[in-house]
């Protein structure tokens, strides 16, 4: 079964894929993504894997904490 998730806020655009049944590299991943409101900037993706976005959630936990 795919889970996937998704998430808008003001300036950013979350979405999470995970457990795709097709097992196709890429299949499984986080994406980050920027809109742009200027016609001449494309939006600004970036797309991780599960396991690049978990170093990068636990990297973001230690350094961002109160």
């Amino acid at each position: 079964m795919t889970v996937k998730n998704s998430k808008k806020t003001k300036n950013l655009d979350l979405e999470y894929r995970n457990n795709d049944p097709s097992r196709q590299a890429g299949s499984n991943y986080v994406s980050i993504k920027v809109p742009s409101s200027d016609w001449k900037i494309p939006d600004q993706l970036v797309k991780l894997s599960i396991r690049d976005a978990k170093t990068l959630k636990s990297f973001l936990n230690e350094n961002l904490s109160d």
